[in-house]
């Protein structure tokens, strides 16, 4: 079995290898670092990369499954799902799962490039589950600079220390979604809130086999 990745940041690779270390070590993991399109995506909007996105995916679309695990790419990976089903962005299987979590859910990004994709993201899984939820979106704008310079604890404690700031004075907050797989790391730090927090790659991860399961069984 094998499952390949297009990453925006090499930070995802061991994120990754370390969760399938968990998981299952016999599955083959193919990794694809492009750093560049999230930056031109963020500058210049997706179409300036939609065609290089698309052929990315399609090239490692020959793997069992293919996970894009950037959130500002997320709507790329979902036009490319359309005819390749065993494409999956990272951030869908958190999302269907906060759905579930109730109606008040806290949405914290770093990069403002990704809300409208988020929120859409989020919004549709609510209507195809037909639950009814209103997000609220916490806006981590200080912590980037951090994980850029690959300072990890205190990117996770910026996203920490905001996010909390926020629940503290909404005590009817259901859920904490941390939208993109690098703010995972800020998970265990939010622990104290008694809020269940949801992070992305693991729940991808688990995603990305039993597509990959299917997909084998379908073949044979």
């Amino acid at each position: 079995m094998r499952i390949s990745f297009l990453h925006t940041a090499q930070a995802h690779v061991e994120t990754f290898d370390s969760i399938f270390s968990q998981l299952d070590q016999s599955i083959e993991l193919v990794h694809r670092v492009e750093p560049d399109l999230l930056s031109r995506a963020r500058s210049e909007g997706l179409d300036a990369v939609r065609d290089t996105v698309h052929a990315i995916l399609a090239s490692l679309s020959k793997s069992d499954a293919v996970v894009c695990t950037c959130s500002t790419l997320g709507p790329l990976a979902d036009e490319v799902s359309a005819s390749l089903r065993h494409v999956i962005r990272v951030d869908r299987p958190m999302m269907e799962k906060a759905c579930q979590d109730g109606e008040n859910i806290v949405v914290a990004i770093c990069l403002d490039s990704t809300r409208d994709a988020t929120l859409a993201l989020l919004m549709g899984c609510a209507a195809d589950l037909g639950k009814t939820i209103s997000p609220r979106v916490v806006l981590c704008e200080t912590a980037w600079k951090h994980f850029e310079a690959g300072a990890m604890e205190d990117y996770a404690r910026d996203i920490a220390n905001t996010v909390r700031a926020d629940v503290l004075t909404r005590p009817d907050t259901d859920c904490i979604v941390l939208a993109q797989a690098s703010m995972r790391v800020a998970e265990s730090l939010l622990g104290s809130t008694g809020i269940p927090v949801r992070s992305s790659p693991m729940l991808a991860a688990e995603r990305s086999i039993e597509v990959a399961i299917f997909r084998g069984a379908a073949r044979s």
